[in-house]
């Protein structure tokens, strides 16, 4: 079981709140080092199926005695017997999803992310259809980060288990006390696995934390984050698991359909 993410400690009631541009600056900090899922990694090489061979006319044989017949079972979808059982998904990316439009942050803002998302592609290790938006998040001045895959032969066991981590602190050198962490998080009806990812910095001027909450099936591996827009609409200094797993819940009830 995943530890607890840690939570901000309580200031003394005369510390002075940061302005928006020190807020935005702390936390890219905590984003470099993050963005845990690396779903952005490119489509695999088609594979061509074998011609079929055809078979030489057999002599016919005696006729052979027919027996009972079967009684039918129910029948299994393709989409179910293709995920090994399972229910099979494929992601999208809606025009709006839990209520939140499609935007486009500022261009800075969005090479930086995913820049660091296509740095940590193996982490995984897996491949398939990519897709990816950002949905605005007016109401907490929030940018929300949405990558995925689409593909077939995941373990959402093994993937849950590769961004599991203890609770880890360090100090930069810089006046930041920086704690990593992982906590097991509710998935929502479509199952699979689902963890968040947090780092929290923490110094003189502010407590901040950025999470990334993502979500496994046999066949779909995907993640959100919320990234402060740091031009002083933002109602927090930054995300916890307790505030994004809800929204990555939500956004995924919208983006991940059952294939027929």
């Amino acid at each position: 079981m995943a530890s607890a993410v840690p939570q901000p400690p309580t200031g003394p009631s005369s510390a002075r709140r940061p302005g928006p541009f020190t807020a935005a600056r702390a936390l890219a900090c905590a984003l470099r080092g993050l963005l845990l899922l690396p779903l952005l990694s490119a489509c695999g090489p088609a594979t061509t199926a074998s011609p079929a061979t055809t078979a030489s006319p057999a002599a016919p044989g005696p006729a052979a005695v027919p027996g009972p017949a079967a009684v039918p079972g129910p029948a299994v979808p393709d989409a179910v017997a293709r995920a090994g059982g399972s229910p099979s998904y494929v992601l999208s990316a809606p025009p709006a999803a839990a209520g939140y439009q499609q935007g486009r942050p500022p261009a800075d803002l969005e090479q930086k992310i995913n820049s660091d998302l296509r740095q940590n592609a193996e982490r995984l290790g897996v491949s398939g259809t990519p897709v990816h938006a950002y949905y605005d998040d007016r109401a907490d001045g929030a940018w929300i980060f949405y990558t995925g895959l689409t593909g077939s032969g995941f373990d959402p066991d093994h993937l849950h288990d590769v961004l599991n981590q203890p609770p880890a602190t360090r100090n930069d050198g810089a006046g930041d006390r920086i704690t990593t962490s992982a906590i097991d998080a509710d998935p929502g009806p479509h199952g699979g696995r689902a963890i968040c990812n947090t780092i929290l910095i923490q110094n003189v001027m502010l407590t901040t934390a950025a999470t990334t909450c993502s979500w496994f099936t046999p066949t779909t591996a995907a993640g959100i984050t919320l990234v402060i827009k740091g031009d002083g609409t933002n109602t927090k200094v930054g995300f916890t698991a307790a505030d994004v797993a809800p929204i990555m819940r939500a956004i995924r009830a919208d983006a991940e359909q059952q294939r027929q």
